[in-house]
This record gives structure tokens, sequence and C-alpha cells, in this order.
């Protein structure tokens, strides 16, 4: 009587099919495993197959399949990644282990923003986000907001509502600086923004920070600017302007290229504890920029 071992035919032509997958994906330039994903069902298929097949074509009476420890081990290795296909598919973690593997992190562009502000506006109210940012005073009466950021997808900022909101309420307008997007999961990824955000020199300004680094360039400040909550504020001045930068900090006060003037005797004193005060003053000190609730600051002052 002739003997059928289950899964002989099944292994074969699966080794065939990943020859001719491999093969394809050589010649032709395709992923392999994008191939295999899309036709893995069909080893299901050909495992059931066998076995149907035989069945009919028998022309024995009594046909005998044979289930031995080799028969065992074939659809043991078949039945196996085909669970572990729909296992990977189903909950997304093979897409997630196919964009880790061929992740490359590019720089991208930001959308340019451009925002007229009315003669009626006096006030810009600029809450940053956690990601660092450069704020530069301009000579029109104009916002701009552009800059760069690293992703693996040049799809993660398309338009500029992706990244920056704004509002106005009476004579102040509010610019939000979005958070980038995130993937959470078994492999989670981090991207990163670097905006720069142009503010015209007669308006105040108010940053509020979420801990991140804040580089100031008022350049002819014509307003006075407050900078609050940021780990690292460093703050580039013309040497012919005129200008009073004072900066309360938690944890240091960093001379740049210019020392500050400290707080000393009975004005320390009254200062809460752990807490660093200093002043640096260019020209009259017109224009006021004041620090405070921030953790380091550092003045630069260009020749």
């Amino acid at each position: 009587m002739r003997k059928w071992r289950v899964g002989t035919v099944s292994m074969g032509a699966s080794l065939i099919l990943l020859g001719i997958v491999l093969f394809i994906s050589q010649w032709k330039g395709m992923g392999a495993a994008d191939i295999f994903a899309s036709w893995w069902p069909f080893l299901l298929v050909l495992l059931g197959a066998e076995i149907l097949v035989y069945l009919y074509f028998s022309k024995q009476e009594n046909t005998l399949i044979k289930y031995d420890f080799l028969s065992i081990i074939f659809i043991g290795v078949l039945g196996s990644v085909a669970v572990l296909f729909v296992l990977l598919s189903s909950t997304g973690i093979w897409q997630e282990i196919r964009t880790v593997v061929s992740a490359e992190t590019k720089v991208f562009h930001l959308p340019n923003v451009r925002q007229s502000v009315s003669p009626e506006m006096k006030r810009i109210v600029l809450q940053t986000g956690s990601q660092p940012i450069v704020i530069e005073g301009g000579s029109n009466s104009e916002i701009q907001i552009f800059g760069t950021y690293q992703s693996l997808s040049a799809n993660d900022i398309k338009k500029q509502e992706d990244y920056v909101a704004m509002n106005i309420v009476g004579d102040t307008m509010y610019i939000t600086i979005k958070e980038m997007p995130r993937k959470e999961g078994l492999f989670h990824t981090v991207n990163a923004m670097t905006p720069t955000v142009v503010i015209p020199q007669h308006l105040s300004l108010e940053v509020r920070g979420n801990y991140n680094s804040v580089l100031l360039y008022p350049r002819k400040l014509a307003a006075n600017w407050t900078v609050s909550k940021a780990e690292d504020v460093q703050i580039s001045l013309d040497k012919n302007t005129d200008i009073l930068v004072t900066a309360v900090t938690r944890e240091s006060l960093e001379d740049g290229n210019i020392a500050w003037q400290r707080e000393s005797g009975e004005t320390e004193k009254t200062l809460p504890e752990q807490t660093f005060k200093g002043e640096v003053q260019l020209g009259d000190g017109t224009h006021h920029i004041y620090v405070f609730d921030s953790q380091h600051a550092a003045v630069h002052v260009s020749n």
C-alpha cells in the first residue's frame, strides 16, 4: 500500500515559492518581505490542497495518509509560520518591524508662515511647546515662521496648520507651536523640529516655554519681551541697542561674552532659595527683556 507523508509536497512547493519570491525581489528590485507578506496564506492553501488532491485522485480503496515524525515537523513548521504572520499582520507588529528596519531620519523644511499684523495689534503670546525655538525681531509688520524638522516621513507636516495655530483676542495674537506627531508602541519614534519665529520689533512679546531651549535675537527692539518656563535662554544682542536684560533663574546665570551684574546684599536675601538674579544693560536700557521661572540664561553681544 502506498503511503503519503503529509507535508512533503507542501514543504517542497513552499521552498519553490520562496525561491521564486527571492528571485523576483532581486530581479525587479522589490522587497522580498513585501511580496512574501502578501502571499503567505498560500502556504495553508498548499497544505490543505495536498490532502484533498491525494484523497480525490488516489485509486486505492484504502488510502493511507501517514503522519509520522517528519510529517509533524512539516506541518508544525508551515502552521507556525502561518500563525506567526497572522499575529504580526493583525497586531501591526509587521508594519512596525518594517518601519524600524528601513528607518532613515531625514531633514525637511517646515511650510512657511506669513501673517500680517494690523495696527491695532499690541501684543504677541508665543507658546513654544517642548522643541527648541529661535525668536528674532523683524523690521516689518509681519510675523514669519519657518525652519526644519527631522522625521522618517515628509508627510508629518504638509501645511502650516499641522504645526502652528494662531488666534486673535482683542489686541493680542496667540501663536501656538504644536508638537511633532510621534508614534507610540513597540518601536516608537521621536521626531524633532526647530522653528524660527520672526516677530515685529514694535510689538510686546510673551514667550511661554515648556522647559526647552530658547534663542533670542531681538535686534533693534522697540518693545518689551518676556520669557518664562524655559530650560535655557540664550540672548544675542547688537552692541548699539538700548536694552536692559533682567533674568531670574533657578539654577545658574551663565556669563556669555558679557558678565551679569548679579544681585547682592539685602536684595539677594529677599530672593527665594536657589534663585539667581542678574542684569545686563546696553545703552540707556530703554527696552526690557525679562527672563523668569527658567533654569539657565546667558547674554552674548555681537561686535
